[in-house]
């Protein structure tokens, strides 16, 4: 990284130096006069400012030239009403009695550290003695709650349970676990996480981009890591520089306005189905590329049979395809003739695999790419994951989250079923996977109870668990569900180092600690070196270093040759982008020599059927792409009884369901609620205006929201963002109504097929109809009652 730094760039951090000399976080920490300090997010770098030790605002950073209404309301996120002060026992848990049905109905207790730290060290030697390490579940599969490369949640709770002997993990995730799992066997690696061509080749090659289930102005105003937006900012230049755009999508959504595109409203859930009759369309009519075909893929004979109707009797034709997915043959016929023509490049990201049979959506997407013959050529062929770019450089280090002992895994999405199942065996991916019966959940990080689908079962299978330990900064509607919570610290209240993990690592940042610990919050990782003193393996977890310690450890990973304490006085150092990695496209070595440059693949080249897969023999995924018909979908039986499909996609305020809680709520909520977009047409037929209240609901439970018009959903489909907290209209009560509009109570959690076990939330089928009684106000933001405890 030594060479990433021009000699400009240190000579302007070294003015910035005796710049910040003047005013340090320090000083902002004792309270003294107003200053502003920067620090890294989720959602940004800001400029936080900070009067008599409070965090009164936040602003963008100067070095980012993005404003965004989150970056925005940090400060009211740190300063929330719904901050968790003390550490919090459940009353019956703390009394003895666990009384697991009365989780999230009464009242907790507020305890002193001591009795919080020695009541969760003596519950996870319980589960341990008594029923095993793999009795242990963490939820924190994932780092969405803290931006750092130091105090993510999910490493250091992987590196506390595996130091106390081991613990049930994940594998995978609720984003993209299908495609992830199927990959690896296409293309010979997960791909949605991999490198893609350059937005400079895009820009200087490219004629038009088809958003395939893709709104990247909108996903990418947050980062696993801190965004710098470069991805956004390339997109509205591929507008400037006359791109045209072409949205692929149930929802004509934001990026596609912003861009101009042209929509092509298409049935949710049949994706594959218009993509194979596009397929049977190249080769019936001889415009596919046959040279490449032969040169780069295997299997393709195979799947011709399928393709053709040798294997079942009917030709994936267009006029097949039309009845599935609603798009005209003529306009099918004019979209595969663009992508032949032109410099086309496809864009796909992750919600329309988010489906029954996920896995065929972007296995089909890329035997459309390989009959093209554009993949490996400059601005053209396919690209996942919105153009994941290069690494200026070497990265920070991470702190290691160690072995596990335990070795016991599920898939990420496949939390509920393992609850209400113990010992059930399921296939994965190749392998038997038995269910652990689960006895204590620890969770950092997360909110199972918003992103996980059909809550009504995990609300079941949670009351089956003995003991629920939450670290939590806000009274999210998981840390209600607990039986001990400890109050976290918000990044903005200790230290760490950041940078973008999926984009382009164009900056390192100091993320530095702005204000003091509020109320009696303490760091995840004091709080997990606590009950590790108390379990006796204290100083492994530490090795003996603070959480500075490490910050400073994990910068010098870097080889930077600008001192540590300088860069933490500057915050933050940008970084030259290499130039060979302006030029880069994806699979151009393979696509020049496939013998020199094989894919990691059993064959080494694109597996347009693949042996492995097929020698695993799943029914529910054959050994080449397939359209299978879902269970729910609009022309299936459900859809007599259910006719609305529902989308419940990120939301554009809030990252999942943090922010829910916030006064930037009240730009987008409807009576308090989350919205329901609903088609004007189809609200019309059922005599729903904008701003009435709406029952969504089917067989798995029922949602109010607010009702919102718009042509920008297609008919018979509705839109409800996935995020928002979970409140039940009669808590304690099994099946009652989420009076905020939680999507996922409606979802299914029936896993993808038998290969990925992956989330298929957008399989959902609703009824709608309008609501004129007088409906109970939204409690999801109310904080429990907490009555006070000499323990």
């Amino acid at each position: 990284m030594k060479d990433n730094i021009s000699r400009r760039e240190l000579m302007r951090m070294a003015a910035m130096v005796s710049l910040y000399s003047a005013f340090s976080a320090d000083d902002a920490l004792a309270g003294h006069h107003e200053e502003t300090i920067s620090h890294g997010t989720h959602f940004g770098p800001v400029n936080a400012t900070v009067k008599n030790g409070k965090l009164v605002s936040t602003t963008p950073h100067p070095a980012i030239s993005m404003d965004t209404d989150m970056m925005r309301s940090l400060a009211d996120y740190v300063n929330s009403p719904n901050r968790i002060k003390t550490p919090c026992v459940r009353k019956s848990f703390l009394e003895g009695r666990r009384q697991n049905e009365l989780r999230g109905v009464e009242d907790f207790v507020s305890v002193s550290w001591q009795t919080a730290l020695d009541l969760a060290a003596e519950k996870l030697l319980e589960a341990k003695q008594k029923w095993g390490n793999e009795s242990i579940f963490r939820t924190s599969f994932a780092g969405w709650s803290q931006a750092g490369a130091i105090n993510r949640p999910n490493t250091l709770q992987g590196r506390f349970l595996g130091l106390f002997g081991g613990f049930t993990d994940t594998i995978s995730d609720y984003s993209a676990g299908a495609s992830s799992q199927l990959m690896p066997y296409i293309l010979g690696s997960a791909e949605i996480y991999s490198k893609q061509t350059s937005y400079e080749m895009i820009a200087a090659n490219t004629k038009t981009i088809v958003l395939w289930g893709m709104d990247p102005l909108k996903s990418f105003l947050i980062d696993v890591g801190v965004p710098d937006f470069s991805r956004i900012k390339w997109f509205q230049r591929f507008k400037r520089l006359g791109i045209k755009f072409i949205c692929i999508d149930p929802v004509y959504n934001d990026t596609a306005k912003e861009l101009g595109a042209e929509w092509i409203p298409v049935r949710p859930g049949t994706d594959t189905a218009m993509i194979l009759g596009m397929c049977h369309y190249l080769y019936t009519t001889g415009k596919y590329s046959k040279s490449f075909i032969d040169k780069y893929t295997v299997g393709f004979s195979m799947f011709l049979d399928y393709l053709l109707g040798k294997e079942d009797g009917i030709p994936k034709n267009l006029a097949w395809a039309e009845k599935i997915c609603g798009v005209s043959v003529k306009r099918l016929v004019e979209l595969t003739e663009t992508l032949r023509s032109d410099k086309t490049l496809i864009g796909s990201l992750y919600g329309p695999q988010r489906i029954e049979h996920g896995e065929q959506y972007h296995w089909s997407l890329v035997t459309l790419a390989s009959m093209l013959g554009n993949i490996g050529k400059p601005g053209s062929g396919i690209n996942f994951g919105g153009g994941l770019l290069g690494v200026a450089g070497k990265l920070p280090r991470r702190l290691s989250q160690g072995r596990n002992p335990a070795r016991t895994i599920i898939p990420a999405s496949r939390m509920g079923e393992m609850l209400m199942n113990p010992g059930r065996t399921i296939d994965f991916n190749g392998t038997k996977i038995t269910y652990p019966d689960v006895k204590l959940i620890y969770n950092m990080g997360a909110n199972s109870m918003t992103h996980h689908q059909d809550i009504n079962t995990l609300i079941a299978g949670l009351r089956k668990v003995d003991t629920m330990i939450t670290h939590e900064i806000v009274w999210t509607p998981w840390a209600k569900f607990s039986d001990i919570v400890f109050p976290s610290t918000t990044s903005f209240e200790r230290n760490d180092i950041g940078f973008s993990f999926v984009s382009n690592v164009t900056y390192l940042w100091a993320l530095r600690q702005v204000v003091k610990p509020m109320y009696e919050s303490k760091d995840d990782y004091w709080i997990l070196a606590q009950i590790a003193k108390r379990l006796g393996f204290e100083k492994k977890f530490t090795m003996g270093k603070s959480v500075m310690e490490w910050v400073k450890w994990s910068y010098e990973g870097t080889g930077n040759n600008l001192p540590f304490d300088k860069f933490w006085k500057v915050g933050h150092i940008k970084l030259t982008q290499k130039p060979e990695d302006k030029k880069y496209v994806r699979f151009e070595d393979f696509i020049k020599n496939p013998n020199t440059n094989p894919l990691f693949t059993p064959s080494g080249k694109i597996e347009i059927h693949c042996e492995k897969i097929s020698s695993y023999g799943y029914s529910d995924c054959l050994g080449h792409p397939t359209w299978y018909e879902p269970q729910e979908w609009l022309g299936g039986k459900m859809a007599k009884k259910h006719r609305f499909h529902l989308i419940s996609i990120h939301p554009k305020y809030r990252l999942h369901s943090q922010m829910d809680n916030l006064p930037l709520g009240k730009k987008y909520k409807v009576n308090g609620r989350e919205p329901v977009v609903i088609n004007p047409a189809d609200a019309k037929m059922l005599g729903i205006s904008d701003g009435d209240n709406v029952e969504v609901y089917n067989d798995r439970g029922a949602i109010i929201c607010g009702a919102v018009l718009s042509k920008r959903v297609m008919r018979n489909v509705v839109r409800v963002d996935e995020g928002a907290w979970y409140a039940p209209e009669k808590p304690g009560v099994p099946g009652t109504r989420c009076i905020s509009g939680n999507p996922n109570v409606l979802t299914s959690d029936k896993p993808t097929s038998r290969l990925a076990q992956a989330c298929s939330a957008h399989s959902c089928l609703v009824s709608l109809r309008k609501l004129t009684e007088k409906v109970k106000d939204n409690t999801a933001y109310d904080n429990p009652v907490v009555v006070n405890s000499k323990l």
